[in-house]
């Protein structure tokens, strides 16, 4: 009988339990990140390497000591510093981290301890992927693949002199190459993607021959690629904790954490010889846990660092100031934005016509006082250029249409300085934009060229106002720009900020939205 049990024994399938957990888009706040290092402490503490912990990227821009971080070559970078804390084992790669700057994400993946992996940016000298197209852990004798994805919109994001010799591929082919790729080669028992691509195409009437495919190709992805089990996704900032059947009948399940450390996604997998992963997804909210006291020791040096720098005196506000407030028409939060543009571009020897802006957060709000460099990167938290682009009055009718469609986006909502007009949000779409006339009294004239000032992003085709709403190619959207600025628009707002001395305390009135 002993003799039997044992062969039982023997012959019962080999298994194994593993806990798998993502953040993503920190955005380098990670004072906010606090009480979630808590939690993965005590997970790995508990787990070992039974944790598996995955970021997913946009973690490199976003606060006043992450961007000193940045720019301070004698210490170890905060984003390395935190990873290599837990540590992390795997990660990928956000559009932002891309934005600091090929000097800063070079040396920011030299000093991380784990694996990076992103597939489909390739390196033109080589041809071949740039970092890790995917990793291969090992856990029992069990072994998962994780393969790393990001959004090739980064081209239409960040200007080339911050990427350069960097081409970014279509993730929706470099997916099914990968999986197809890494299942006939590595035979994985668990196949898990770690993507910085956003759950759902916003893209209209995308030709299936498109050279960018979609900026959000996670759901696609998730039911057309045959071969994954489990996708961790970001850049989208919204929670998920779902599942979809794919082409073949399968169940590919999704994660998605959120944004700046407000909850944690969790996976908790099976895997068993001969069996298909068994796997239940969940979100742990975060917000009231209490902060990890060794992760605000590790912080508290950068705060040091950065304490003189977020606390500069810039420029005194005299009334408070909501981004809320642009739903309605012409607010301060934008219009001091608009301001600043406008009179940087006459400042450099040109001149625009019109100026487009979008609040970049509904975050916080500005109470009346002196502001600090602080405030400004919670009114402008984006290192984006200035940039000015030629537009027909006919395109900027179309602009301002698509930019009230999507207004659910707030930092896609652009309002308008230099005319006067109205929004009717109960005409249909096309008929709900009226301008009236340019902000002088002079016509506005629909066959007119105007030169436009705007944030890079927004120049570069960010946010899809000029291919979904002026109706532009992708790749014709470049011969409309006609100047960038070296400097990014935060340091240009602040620095006319500190001139000014006192912020305006009226909007320019020039818009209002009469119905919605």
């Amino acid at each position: 009988m002993l003799i039997l049990a044992l062969m039982g024994v023997a012959c019962a399938p080999k298994e194994t339990h593993l806990f798998f957990m993502e953040t993503t888009d920190t955005h380098g706040s990670y004072v906010e990140f606090a009480n979630d290092a808590a939690v993965i402490r005590q997970m790995r503490n508990k787990l070992g390497d039974h944790l598996i912990l995955l970021d997913n990227g946009d973690n490199l821009q976003g606060s006043p000591y992450q961007y000193c971080s940045n720019h301070d070559e004698e210490h170890p970078n905060l984003v390395s510093a935190c990873l290599n804390f837990f540590p992390y084992d795997v990660i990928g790669v956000g559009n932002h981290d891309v934005e600091a700057g090929r000097t800063v994400f070079d040396r920011v993946y030299s000093e991380v301890e784990m694996p990076v992996v992103c597939a489909n940016v390739i390196d033109e000298a080589t041809g071949k992927p740039y970092w890790n197209p995917y990793v291969v852990l090992d856990r029992d004798g069990f072994k998962i693949a994780v393969l790393g994805l990001l959004t090739p919109y980064v081209v239409t994001w960040v200007p080339e002199r911050l990427r350069p010799g960097l081409r970014f591929e279509q993730a929706e082919s470099a997916a099914a190459y990968w999986v197809k790729h890494i299942r006939e080669t590595e035979h994985p028992d668990l196949m898990v993607g770690l993507f910085h691509s956003g759950w759902k195409p916003q893209e209209q009437n995308l030709p299936e021959d498109a050279p960018l495919g979609r900026e959000n190709s996670t759901q696609w992805i998730a039911e057309h690629v045959p071969g994954l089990d489990l996708i961790f996704y970001g850049h989208d900032h919204q929670s998920r904790a779902d599942k979809v059947i794919n082409i073949e009948g399968d169940t590919v399940y999704v994660l998605n954490s959120g944004c700046r450390g407000a909850s944690l996604a969790e996976a908790e997998v099976t895997l068993t010889q001969g069996k298909r992963p068994v796997i239940r997804v969940g979100l742990k909210p975060t917000s009231d846990l209490e902060d990890d006291p060794d992760f605000d020791a590790l912080l508290q040096p950068y705060l040091d660092r950065a304490e003189a720098y977020q606390n500069e005196e810039v420029a005194v506000l005299p009334v408070k100031i909501s981004p809320e407030e642009v739903f309605k028409g012409s607010c301060l939060w934008v219009d001091e934005i608009h301001r600043c543009q406008l009179d940087v571009v006459e400042s450099r020897g040109m001149h625009a016509d019109i100026s487009l802006a979008a609040p970049l957060s509904r975050r916080f709000e500005l109470e009346p006082g002196m502001l600090t460099v602080a405030d400004f990167f919670k009114w402008y938290p984006f290192e984006n250029s200035l940039a000015v682009v030629e537009m027909t009055g006919r395109d900027v009718k179309a602009y301002l249409e698509y930019s009230y469609e999507i207004r659910g986006t707030i930092y896609n909502f652009d309002g308008a300085a230099g005319i006067r007009y109205q929004i009717d949000g109960n005409k249909p779409y096309g008929e709900r934009v009226s301008i009236s006339c340019m902000a002088d009294g002079k016509p506005f004239e629909f066959d007119k060229t105007y030169c436009v000032v705007m944030n890079s992003y927004r120049s570069m085709g960010g946010g899809n106002h000029f291919v979904n709403g002026c109706g532009w190619a992708q790749d014709n959207i470049a011969s409309h720009r006609l100047w960038t600025s070296e400097e990014d628009l935060r340091t240009l707002f602040i620095e006319w900020a500190r001139a000014k001395g006192t912020l305006d305390d009226q909007p320019l009135n020039n818009w209002k939205v009469t119905a919605s």
